[in-house]
């Protein structure tokens, strides 16, 4: 191996890193194949702009950026990297004896540009610390210690060859994020050579490369290696390109120091690495394929994306485990060239025995050792009606599982007439069947395979937190009905609810399912409900019901339905009205099993893309969900699942927007502008 490139186990974590990061698709690709100097200015102009929110408190602002950002796990509490200290958050206001710091000085260019409110700098920060921390350079502090507080230090440093500085150093914990941000700034704000000031003329040039003095690149590069990447500072960048729409390269590729300052800068950067030795950069060890829930005795096909470089020799693929004989792929060799160029494998589950299912898939061969991904599913021999198909503005396609000794079906299709009459009505009902719904949010451990069907809040390390979408509960007399039960010998774990932030109930739970209900206080239309539990205090979610007061709904049955039918598992219903929500069940004929769910599907609207003109209008798949531009004026969206349910209505204020998703999944978009629509089917 040439000597120039780093240890290889680091590289490996390093990259490891990287392929966790959210990188949208081709965000550096005018960065390929430069180097030094010029790779430095093609990430500058990459993410030089940046739509960096309000400085201070409130909505939009700094502190409500570092709600999302600076979260510690373990407990909820501001993640400060100048102090040992737990801090509760205070809504998007400062917390209780904090700063907001600007990592690298302000006082160093001067106030009222963009660089003072980027958060891609700008952390939380004791006030104590911050204060003693000033505007010094950033060093090793080996002279006299005029501060510490047991995460930094401030005082003498002989860092700089010749002089002895007033300067601040980090925690060994914090030495590799503090070096990628002075990195991140030194090249999102290149346009600032010129005018770094004050006390930077200590560690900084004024030119835009090497811009750091010989002595500050020695000791990044090597606080870059000695503290890689954390999942920290990936959630950090992550959430940051959410809130401002630019990314730290520096996190996402930590090698780039090398390329620009170190051992690579002969070498020009790929995002694949630049190594000499064979390895598989996807998938990673320890990977999971999930195939979720699939019907007993049914297939379900999942794909595994193998890219690999520099193999010596074709790829060998093997399942093994106790349900190996339920999950197979079709090719067990996969060359060197088609692992060199990207190959996607389909893997096959076939559902046939009940129950939760896991195997072992192991790429070897090629010179890079052993990688393993687990394979998993989990197979319900419920009778159950299947989401609808071939949804059409006047009709769709209903499905439904096999039922033993059936000799036929009876096929429901109604909607729902609601009458003058109040009674409680459900407004959201759950059962965890899938994991975390699609139109949900999560944060922290969620785990939803150890007891299929529950959801596990937290895990022994981190709090578990789960968020419903908008509910109206902005009527009186609404109630919460949550069962659950604690994580086997966490006794009396407790399961705390909020609405809209505000507690609502907590509740001991045992090693039982348990019904809690709880009144909830009238609201808003747009409220959420919150439940939750703390690293250590396990609980399994069953499920949980949302009752309002509504108008009682009757269901009305569709000329022609119920139906009866023989021994299919599908049938296309017609003769349906545009835009309008229906719904259908299943029922067996010559067995006891009695009436399926309830599916419920959204037919779409007229379908107009005949008619559609050629425009502009144009979308693509993100990591947070799906960007749609050149929107025009008075534009209208509908997003719907699948099924045709529809999942929200939008009415965009600019010609671009970013539609967020939380699961993965096939969604229909229609957008409608002026007098065209168009229908996008999206796989996500």
């Amino acid at each position: 191996m040439k000597k120039n490139f780093i240890l290889l186990s680091f590289f490996l974590l390093l990259l490891a890193f990287a392929v966790t990061a959210q990188i949208p698709t081709g965000y550096y690709n005018s960065a390929i194949g430069k180097k030094q100097a010029e790779l430095k200015t093609a990430l500058h102009l990459i993410i030089k702009t940046a739509n960096v929110p309000s400085y201070g408190s409130g909505t939009g602002s700094t502190w409500a950026a570092f709600a999302k950002m600076d979260i510690r796990p373990e407990d909820g509490t501001v993640w400060d990297m100048y102090s040992n200290n737990h801090v509760a958050f205070n809504g998007n206001s400062a917390a209780s004896g904090m700063n907001i710091e600007h990592s690298f000085a302000k006082s160093w260019w001067g106030d009222g540009r963009q660089a003072a409110q980027d958060v891609q700098h700008l952390c939380p920060s004791n006030s104590t610390a911050n204060s003693a921390k000033g505007s010094w350079p950033m060093a090793v502090v080996d002279g006299t210690i005029s501060f510490s507080n047991g995460c930094i230090k401030v005082g003498k440093s002989s860092s700089k060859p010749g002089m002895t500085l007033d300067a601040w150093e980090p925690a060994d914990e914090y030495k590799g994020d503090f070096a990628r941000m002075y990195m991140y700034m030194v090249t999102c704000y290149e346009d600032y050579a010129t005018i770094w000031t004050g006390n930077s003329v200590n560690q900084l040039d004024n030119n835009t490369y090497p811009v750091f003095e010989q002595w500050t690149v020695d000791l990044l590069l090597k606080w870059n290696k000695q503290d890689p990447v954390s999942q920290k500072e990936i959630t950090r960048t992550n959430e940051a390109y959410k809130v401002q729409g630019n990314r730290n390269p520096y996190i996402d590729y930590p090698l780039l120091a090398e390329y620009i300052w170190g051992s690579l800068m002969a070498v020009p950067f790929t995002t694949d690495g630049n190594v000499d030795y064979p390895y598989l950069s996807s998938p990673g060890n320890g990977a999971i394929l999930d195939f979720g829930k699939v019907v007993y005795q049914q297939n379900a096909v999942s794909t595994l994306n193998l890219k690999a470089q520099n193999l010596t020799g074709d790829l060998t693929l093997t399942i093994t485990g106790t349900n190996a004989a339920e999950f197979s792929i079709t090719k067990t060799t996969i060359t060197k060239a088609e692992a060199e160029a990207g190959y996607a494998i389909p893997v096959n589950y076939s559902a046939q025995t009940v129950g939760a299912q896991t195997a072992q898939l192991t790429i070897s061969g090629g010179g890079i050792g052993n990688t393993v991904v687990t394979l998993k599913a989990t197979s319900s021999d419920e009778f159950l009606a299947l989401p609808a198909t071939n949804i059409t503005a006047g009709g769709f396609t209903a499905n439904w599982t096999v039922s033993a000794m059936a000799t036929g079906y009876t096929l429901n299709v109604f909607s729902l007439v609601s009458s003058g009459t109040t009674q409680p009505k459900t407004a959201l009902s759950e059962s965890f069947a899938s994991g975390v719904p699609a139109t949900w949010t999560s944060s922290g451990y969620i785990g939803t395979t150890d007891l299929p069907g529950n959801l596990r809040l937290a895990s022994s390390g981190n709090p578990g937190v789960v968020t419903t979408p908008a509910i109206d509960l902005s009527s009186e007399g609404n109630t919460l009905t949550v069962i659950a039960k604690q994580y086997n010998s966490d006794s009396g774990a407790k399961l705390t609810a909020k609405i809209d932030g505000t507690a609502l109930a907590e509740w001991a739970t045992s090693t039982a399912n348990q019904t809690f209900t709880v009144t909830i206080p009238k609201a808003t239309a747009t409220s959420k409900i919150t439940l939750s539990a703390l690293a250590g205090s396990r609980v399994y979610l069953d499920s949980m019901i949302v009752q309002t007061q509504g108008a009682i709904q009757t269901p009305v049955s569709v000329s022609g339905f119920p139906v009866n039918l023989g021994d299919v598992l599908s049938y296309n219903v017609t003769g349906l009205h545009e835009d309008s929500t229906y719904f259908y069940t299943v029922t067996p004929i010559g067995n006891d099993v009695t009436a399926s769910n309830r599916v419920e599907l959204h037919t779409m609207l007229l379908d107009a893309i005949a008619g559609l003109k050629n425009n502009d209008l144009s979308w693509v798949v993100v990591p947070q969900g799906i960007l749609i531009k050149q929107l025009q004026t008075n534009s209208r969206i509908i997003l719907s699942d699948i099924t045709g349910k529809r999942l929200q209505t939008i009415e965009p204020k600019d010609s671009d927007i970013l539609i967020r998703l939380n699961k993965r999944g096939i969604y229909l978009l229609q957008v409608q502008q002026n007098e065209e629509l168009k229908t996008i089917k999206v796989l996500y």
